[in-house]
């Protein structure tokens, strides 16, 4: 069934408001600048040497086994670390009389000196994992400011790594010196762009839940209310490092799960997108990109990686299937195309800020198209049930006066201590009168029924219809259906009689009628 012109500009709206809201959204949440203070100075580069025994003093970092390498290349998992490093501390932070804190982000337990003064430690670190106590994965030490130096400060920090079950590529995040403060809130301030369409996701799931209960499309419905719950739950989790300092083996924990949540996203994705193009093949489509998402997830390198590539494999593929279902000239296809396809090339133009804020207004977004393509579905699914079951009853009415015709119905009148039998066919109307009915025949006879107009209908056949609460019509004798001004409807009869038709039931009636 081809769409009308007034549904395709519908579309046509929709994809350009939603292009239009996608770019702004990207170019916003692109421009969003990190959640450190202008004046924190971040290490970039550390001398790194081997801690030789627990409670040793920091060494001279001059030793054959020290070597230079950049911060994020530091990695303490299984070992027992000394760094040393250089933070300059601005002018700007030393002018501002506010608090000083040196913080250190990363999976280890930490120990922290600044210019020769010990600060203070996370956890415990150690050779051994007996001997460790895990630190948090976000800390900050307080800075006493006669010991910070204008300019150049030495910072030493000894690191180690010995709990969890998973190897981090880049397990050291970073290092910085400046304004004190909560780490757990500068990481919630990054994040809580994020929080802003969690709120579109949980509707979304709700939405998509109801509409897979309540009727047609119920798959695409389920797969669409799943693919919302694991985008909020992804959400929820990439957003808990702001909202609880926890130790840093959680981390492994919180990984995985984002990495669990991307990949029940992107097959829902796949799914819904196979389903709805590709008929009765889509488990075929669904098989083969489950199988290449997950290989693609586990060869990734690290876990932001994974999870990227759990969403960016079966986005890629579903934009292949919607741009051959467009081909094909199948209904939605192109916006399927463009929704898609703009999801995908933002993970792949914002790899950095993809699964920190990018994400999840882009499911949000695209959940929205989604959400409104499946809506003028189940519209249309609704509009041809109600077509259907308006040819079915059209045709129970036909076999039912074919029925009525090769073999004259009668139905029993009781009144004035006699009952006699009347033809249904004959019959042009009924008016109720308390506890009698008036029967009228089409030779211009009234008969006065001993009994109720309900129990009358019960026994009539399907050519009658309820029109009125004190009326039935036989639809074989009506002419023409108005409707006045006030909303109420009058039937005119062949035999030139008036029926007043309920303004409650005029839709009903005109469908049966046609």
């Amino acid at each position: 069934m081809a769409m009308s012109g007034g549904v395709k500009s519908v579309y046509g709206r929709a994809m350009r408001y939603w292009l239009f809201l996608i770019y702004g959204l990207v170019g916003f949440v692109a421009a969003l600048a990190p959640a450190v203070a202008a004046e924190t100075v971040v290490a970039k580069t550390v001398i790194q040497c081997p801690a030789l025994s627990d409670g040793a003093a920091p060494p001279a970092f001059d030793g054959p086994d020290c070597k230079d390498l950049p911060y994020w290349q530091v990695d303490p998992q299984g070992r027992h670390l000394w760094l040393k490093t250089s933070l300059e501390a601005t002018d700007a932070l030393l002018a501002s009389g506010k608090p000083i804190g040196v913080f250190v982000s990363g999976k280890a337990s930490s120990e922290v000196y600044l210019n020769g003064r010990r600060l203070g430690q996370n956890g415990s670190p150690a050779s051994m994992a007996e001997s460790e106590i895990p630190g948090r994965m976000d800390a900050v030490f307080y800075a006493p400011r006669d010991a910070v130096r204008a300019g150049e400060n030495d910072l030493v920090i000894r690191l180690s790594s010995h709990h969890g079950f998973l190897h981090f590529r880049y397990p050291m995040h970073w290092v910085a010196l400046g304004e004190y403060a909560n780490p757990t809130a500068l990481i919630l301030d990054a994040y809580w762009p994020s929080l802003i369409p969690f709120g579109a996701l949980i509707a979304g799931f709700l939405y998509f839940s109801a509409s897979a209960v309540s009727g047609g499309l119920r798959l695409n419905g389920l797969l669409l209310a799943l693919a919302s719950l694991f985008a909020a739950g992804q959400l929820f989790v990439e957003v808990y490092r702001g909202l609880s300092p926890y130790a840093y083996p959680a981390h492994e924990w919180r990984m995985i799960l984002v990495v669990l949540f991307s990949l029940g996203f992107g097959l829902c994705l796949i799914a819904h997108v196979s389903v709805k193009f590709l008929a009765h093949r889509w488990r075929y489509a669904f098989g083969a990109t489950a199988i290449a998402t997950l290989a693609s997830t586990f060869i990734a390198a690290g876990y932001d990686g994974k999870a990227a590539f759990a969403v960016l494999t079966p986005s890629l593929i579903g934009a292949a299937i919607a741009g051959y279902a467009s081909y094909r000239r199948q209904p939605q296809a192109r916006l399927y195309v463009a929704a898609i396809t703009i999801f995908a090339a933002t993970i792949l133009l914002y790899p950095n800020r993809f699964l920190d804020v990018l994400f999840f207004y882009e499911v949000a977004a695209l959940l929205l198209v989604l959400f409104v393509a499946q809506a003028f579905a189940f519209a249309k699914e609704r509009k041809q049930r109600e077509d259907e079951q308006a040819r079915s009853k059209q045709l129970a009415l036909s076999l039912e006066r074919v029925e009525q015709s090769k073999a004259a119905r009668h139905i029993k009148i009781s009144g004035a201590g006699k009952i006699d039998m009347a033809p249904a066919d004959k019959i042009t109307h009924c008016k109720g009168a308390g506890d009698y009915v008036e029967i009228f025949l089409n030779d211009g006879r009234e008969i006065l029924h001993n009994g109720s107009l309900t129990q009358l209908e019960s026994e009539l056949p399907a050519t009658f219809l309820r029109v009125h609460r004190s009326y039935l019509v036989n639809t074989d004798f009506v002419s023409s259906l108005t409707r006045e001004t006030s909303g109420v409807g009058r039937l005119m009869l062949t035999t030139s009689a008036e029926i007043p038709v309920s303004r409650r039931i005029m839709p009903r009636i005109r469908s049966a009628l046609n």
